[in-house]
């Protein structure tokens, strides 16, 4: 029998289906889990969870039937499915893809999938925060994410990129997954977090995504045209002010239309939706650090940063984040 994955940090090892679908559920997202009709009978379950930062690995893995799982929920994270044996077949809306020990399934934020599992399938879950992931994008990129990051589904784990990227998986659960009584390099480093900053790095080299072009330009040194930039310092220094149109391409030197149509080519959104998108990022972050107790408000922390029309601003927060702003404050740290 093979060596327990993440043993120390099993949450659940038995033969009991809803203990498995209710500890994947608090690890990852509720979901129905049902034997197919090919069931056989369950011999095993087990699951494990270990917490790093931003970054959680999640290890599940049953024996003696094929399971179907459909999540009742979207995701509001970022999900790589590996195969540590056999398989899963993954479906989310017309995309699907095969998770075996060639390809790897990405799951990123409002996606709500079907698995079908193969018996004795073992997996390993790489669950990535949304904000850290993105967050650690925009500093990749030297700007605000204008959007959420849509991965391709499918990661081909024979490409060059991909394959390191996997083998880093493998040894950071090696590295954490030693006897109790000895620290591993990623238990010994106080309190700073190289591992998950070299995991969202390379996740967002290797697999392609809605940034991978951006990305690609930063890292050639390729520079935006002057006007672009000279509004995106502006925006990004000052978002709270009032930022028109016409006085964001006078700062520009341009006409009006003329910044549009750069901003376009080279930004992918207009001058006004970037202004928006780093708003919302300014109030989301403030309403992720508001203490209990503060006294800090929704409606005060959007009009400090610029939304002067309060249902307009939740509707564009909600629709940005997936939540409520008011359930962003209400889970901010204690």
């Amino acid at each position: 029998m093979a060596k327990p994955v993440l043993e120390r940090f099993s949450v659940v090892d038995a033969t009991d289906l809803d203990e498995f679908r209710v500890s994947v559920s608090r690890a990852l997202t509720p979901h129905r889990l049902v034997p197919t009709g090919h069931a056989g009978h369950l011999e095993r379950v087990a699951v494990a969870v270990a917490p790093l930062g931003p970054l959680s690995l999640v290890y599940g893995e049953h024996r003696g039937a094929e399971l179907s799982a459909t999540l009742t929920e979207q995701v509001d994270y970022y999900d790589v499915n590996l195969s540590w044996g056999g398989r899963n077949r993954i479906t989310c809306g017309d995309d699907e893809v095969l998770v075996d020990p060639h390809t790897a399934g990405i799951i990123s934020p409002r996606m709500q999938a079907r698995m079908a599992l193969s018996d004795d399938y073992r997996q390993l879950h790489v669950r990535f925060e949304r904000f850290a992931l993105e967050r650690h994008l925009e500093l990749l990129l030297g700007r605000t994410v204008v959007a959420p990051i849509r991965f391709r589904m499918a990661m081909d784990l024979r490409t060059r990129a991909a394959a390191s990227w996997a083998q880093a998986v493998r040894l950071l659960v090696d590295d954490i997954d030693g006897p109790a009584d000895q620290v591993g390099l990623a238990e010994s480093l106080d309190g700073t977090d190289p591992w998950s900053s070299f995991l969202m790095t390379g996740l967002l080299l290797a697999q392609p995504h809605n940034y991978s072009e951006q990305l690609a330009e930063r890292r050639r040194g390729a520079h935006r045209p002057t006007p672009v930039k000279r509004v995106i310092d502006l925006i990004e220094g000052h978002p709270e002010e009032e930022l028109s149109v016409e006085r964001l391409a006078e700062e520009a030197g341009v006409s009006a239309r003329s910044l549009q149509r750069h901003f376009r080519e080279s930004v992918g959104v207009s001058p006004r939706q970037y202004l928006q998108q780093v708003r919302l990022a300014r109030v989301h972050a403030d309403l992720r650090a508001a203490r209990p107790g503060s006294g800090v408000t929704v409606a005060d922390v959007a009009l400090r940063w610029g939304f002067t029309h309060v249902p307009r601003f939740a509707g564009a927060y909600l629709e940005r984040y997936g939540e409520q702003p008011s359930a962003t404050l209400r889970a901010a740290p204690e």
